[in-house]
């Protein structure tokens, strides 16, 4: 067996967003932090573990036998299905502004439905090469495979986190569409998810008063339409080249916590116009280097396994910094490898190790792809 050759432009482009994620995080924090903790470097100290942590499991699951993602991948979907079931039992529950999303652990709180984004690509690329692609057996293999994103996408709406259901939901229909779905399902789902997604976006007050300020956010500009106000007299402010490093004026208490979701904001006050484009061209690097690891994977598994993944991760850019931007509603995701928190910085670092184990497994040529043969559509969207 040839050595393990993983992809090294992805792990660089991971690497450089990591250390600008921790240069904002302690810009964005440093004052508060220091303020209310006494300590200007605590959220970069908590940010710093977890990125240690899921450095470490990322490596574990890089070089994790190809086969094994397989083997484990139902019992890691049961196991997020309980911990997304633990987040609403009190004594476990740990609330925050209302939401049920995360499980107390002392001074760690676990966020199960960022993790849950990975299994449920895992058992989605898994089961589909398992059956052999055959989507067109509605019955036995393409209602299966829909029903696998349906539990998790329950369960994480009624925390609630809309944001993060859209973001599963995505990835199921691309996993799908990649996997050589016909055309005329792809438009009936697409039709059908758009149909629900509004249904649900409109069925909780919040959320409607949320649509409602971001159509007009000047009409509540002391109440929702707050922060998108702030963010964008933030980026307005910091003009063609920025303020400089540290020299945001958003982050001292106009933008409640924006070292979490509105941390490009204080990106772009700071760095100014070049910066916000320097950070688009490392995701639309990360996203063409991901997008290659499918196009070089060797089966159909590893293929719908990366592609998933890295669109997961450009997803989650484009709604974050369209949310900072005043151009997409307000869904409270985080920005990828930027925002601090360590459920979710874990969770994308995870994202790296299978997107490593993938490109390693390819490159090694540990076997001779005997399944994935694309679809016309499959070939389609690897090509872009």
């Amino acid at each position: 067996m040839k050595a393990r050759r993983f992809d090294l432009p992805l792990m660089g482009l991971v690497v450089v967003l990591l250390i600008l994620g921790l240069v904002m995080v302690q810009s964005a924090s440093g004052p508060v932090a220091a303020d209310r903790l006494d300590d200007p470097w605590y959220y970069v100290k908590r940010q710093l573990a977890a990125i240690i942590v899921g450095i470490i499991g990322g490596v574990g699951i890089a070089f994790t036998p190809y086969e094994w993602l397989r083997r484990y991948a139902w019992a890691a979907y049961a196991a997020i299905i309980i911990g997304l079931i633990l987040v609403f039992v009190p004594g476990l529950s740990h609330r925050v502004n209302g939401a049920s999303r995360w499980i107390g652990m002392g001074s760690v709180n676990l966020q199960p439905s960022e993790l849950a984004k990975l299994v449920c690509v895992l058992c989605m690329a898994h089961f589909i090469d398992e059956k052999g692609g055959r989507l067109d057996d509605v019955k036995n293999v393409l209602l299966p495979a829909l029903a696998i994103p349906v539990p998790l996408m329950l369960l994480i709406v009624m925390e609630p986190d809309f944001g993060t259901t859209v973001i599963i939901g995505g990835m199921a229909f691309l996993t799908l569409v990649v996997a050589g779905l016909r055309t005329r399902f792809i438009y009936a789902l697409f039709g059908l998810g758009v149909t629900v997604g509004a249904l649900v976006a409109v069925a909780e007050p919040y959320r409607l008063k949320r649509l409602r300020s971001f159509m007009d956010p000047w009409a509540d500009a002391a109440g929702s339409g707050y922060q998108v106000i702030q963010s964008m007299i933030a980026f307005h402010s910091g003009g063609l080249t920025g303020r400089g490093l540290g020299e945001s004026q958003a982050k001292h208490l106009f933008l409640p916590e924006p070292w979490t979701d509105f941390i490009g904001s204080v990106l772009g006050e700071e760095l100014g116009l070049i910066g916000v484009l320097a950070l688009l061209t490392l995701y639309g690097l990360l996203i063409w280097r991901g997008m290659h690891v499918a196009r070089q994977a060797e089966d159909l598994f590893g293929a719908l396994l990366a592609t998933s993944l890295t669109a997961a991760i450009g997803l989650q850019a484009f709604f974050n910094l369209g949310v900072v931007m005043g151009i997409v509603p307000p869904k409270g995701l985080v920005l990828p490898f930027m925002s601090y928190g360590a459920s979710a910085i874990v969770a994308q670092l995870f994202a790296v190790g299978l997107l490593l184990n993938v490109s390693a497994n390819s490159a090694a040529g540990a076997r001779a792809p005997t399944i994935y043969r694309p679809s016309a559509t499959a070939e389609g969207v690897l090509a872009r």
